[in-house]
């Protein structure tokens, strides 16, 4: 009979604060404070973080730190990472959402030798990001990929 794998439950919190109008200020054990807002879309000022601005934020992170993991399990060299994300909130089945968010990794890897292995950590990357898997928005990654050492070097 084979044996389960058993797997840890984690919990994370975190306490938010009405401050004056649509601003807050949000906290964690051991965090510094993130003063929140509504975007100005929703009579709210660009000089704070928005939920929206989190989520998408939290899903970019995830990736980059997930894809990392990836290239740790596979002994590669990420030399620099650094990617940008843009989500689409929209109006959807009488409920208003974010529907999709794209992310444009772009990626430095010590040899061109390592490319083909970092795009199978891409994919891996996206199917195991605990964000990705934890949201209904479309979840599109678009990876660009260069070297330091190439073949003819």
């Amino acid at each position: 009979m084979e044996q389960k794998k058993a797997y840890r439950t984690f919990q994370f919190g975190n306490v938010v604060a009405w401050k004056s109008e649509f601003r807050g200020t949000l906290s964690a054990s051991g965090h510094p404070n993130v003063e929140v807002g509504n975007p100005p879309a929703f009579k709210g000022t660009p000089d704070v973080w928005s939920p929206e601005d989190l989520l998408i934020g939290a899903l970019n992170a995830c990736l980059m730190l997930t894809f990392l993991y990836q290239m740790q399990r596979r002994h590669l060299e990420v030399v620099a990472y650094e990617s940008s994300a843009q989500g689409t909130l929209e109006h959807r089945d009488g409920k208003c959402r974010v529907t999709g968010i794209v992310v444009q990794p772009r990626i430095s890897l010590k040899s061109d030798h390592d490319i083909e292995a970092a795009r199978e950590a891409i994919k891996d990357t996206v199917d195991s990001c605990m964000i990705s898997n934890s949201i209904l928005a479309t979840v599109q990654v678009d990876p660009q990929f260069n070297a330091l050492l190439t073949a003819a070097q």
